[in-house]
């Protein structure tokens, strides 16, 4: 591993996850103008980060928090993480998918589960990844293009983060973190190597096929995740706070900067400002610094209200929060009008965000606090 203390935070984690921030600015403004369609598809790999951090982080919880605690966080993730999939898709409860909270909620739990219990090596998460990523094609052999409620969209494609083939990233992290960094050098040469190769043997990839999950699109996400991982244990720059400021607090507030981007987007693009800004329209990455610079403006306001005592009361207790995960699934039954139900979704969600660490605080319990109180009793 690359820490011996699991309580300590690895700062390339968080930049990881900052890294994932920006990219998902380019991929969710998905700008209609010239070229910018191989700016968006490539920005797409942003899940790719978030899913193999989240993967690490579960494995060095495991070491450290007792599961009650953890798996009830994860179950508030999963929940309250479907305010997103209204913003995203006012009639999400008509045809459920797991979007990307859901799916972190189980990939995490399932990674923190086997820490928990089994304890496996580098390896055996290698062999894990790929058997994740495989056993979609037999499942939808079985299937024969058949679709069953509750089974499709939520544990194979089609959808928009199916279990399988996505949980083949966790594990894939997890590797990407434990082993020798040399092997993450070596296995991102030889998916890249396959990946350029392939297709010039007559080899059809169906690279764009992000969704049903392709093998071109598998090997491009195993390259760029090895790589990436590579990279940022390889370079020193990573492991220090000096120069990495933007993608830190991007990565440490990554819940937060989901809720606040995306809804932000689509209130720029309702109002065409990337057609009606002519500069814009020649030069889309400036929309994309406009959407980076209100994005952090905003999320500075609300972590400064965050750490306003008086606003941290009410989420000390689970009441409220058992509340706000009511409110997600009530509010479209009980509301009529959507606008208001999109902007309480978005409320619903900043809230979760800003105060989701307090939850964890209040559910989890260290293994050595938990030994110490059995000791003492």
């Amino acid at each position: 591993m690359i820490i011996t203390n699991p309580s300590a935070r690895d700062l390339r984690l968080d930049i990881l996850k900052g890294l994932g921030c920006l990219l998902m600015i380019v991929a969710h403004s998905a700008l209609s103008l010239r070229g910018y369609q191989p700016y968006a598809f490539y920005a797409g790999l942003a899940p790719a980060f978030f899913f193999a951090v989240s993967g690490v982080t579960a494995s060095l919880q495991a070491a450290r928090y007792k599961p009650r605690g953890v798996l009830l966080s994860y179950l508030f993730l999963f929940l309250l993480g479907f305010s997103f999939n209204r913003i995203t898709d006012p009639g999400f409860l008509e045809e459920i998918n797991f979007d990307l909270l859901q799916m972190i909620a189980i990939g995490s739990g399932l990674v923190y589960l086997l820490e928990h219990r089994l304890r496996i090596g580098a390896w055996i998460y290698f062999v894990l990844a790929l058997a994740a990523f495989s056993i979609k094609f037999l499942i939808l052999g079985i299937l024969q293009e058949r679709i069953i409620y509750g089974i499709s969209g939520i544990l194979v494609p089609p959808g928009i983060f199916p279990v399988l083939p996505w949980l083949f990233l966790f594990f894939l992290g997890v590797f990407a973190y434990r082993t020798r960094n040399v092997f993450n050098l070596l296995f991102a040469l030889f998916a890249g190597g396959l990946f350029f190769m392939l297709p010039r043997l007559g080899i059809n990839l169906d690279l764009e096929n992000k969704w049903n999950m392709s093998v071109g699109y598998f090997l491009m996400a195993c390259t760029v995740v090895l790589a990436v991982f590579f990279l940022v244990r390889a370079i020193p720059i990573f492991q220090q706070h000096t120069g990495m400021q933007l993608f830190l607090f991007l990565g440490t507030n990554s819940l937060l900067f989901l809720f606040v981007h995306f809804p932000l987007i689509l209130y720029l693009k309702d109002h065409n400002v990337q057609r009606k800004v002519l500069t814009i329209n020649q030069h889309p990455y400036l929309f994309w610094l406009l959407v980076l610079g209100l994005t952090l403006i905003i999320m500075l306001a609300f972590t400064w209200i965050s750490r306003i005592k008086i606003t941290t009361i009410p989420f000390r207790y689970l009441a409220t929060w058992v509340s706000l995960t009511a409110s997600v699934f009530l509010a479209g039954f009980i509301i009529k009008n959507e606008t208001w139900v999109y902007w309480i979704e978005i409320s619903l969600g900043i809230l979760f965000a800003l105060y989701y660490p307090q939850l964890v605080r209040l559910l989890k319990k260290t293994k050595t606090t938990a030994a110490a109180t059995i000791e003492g009793s």
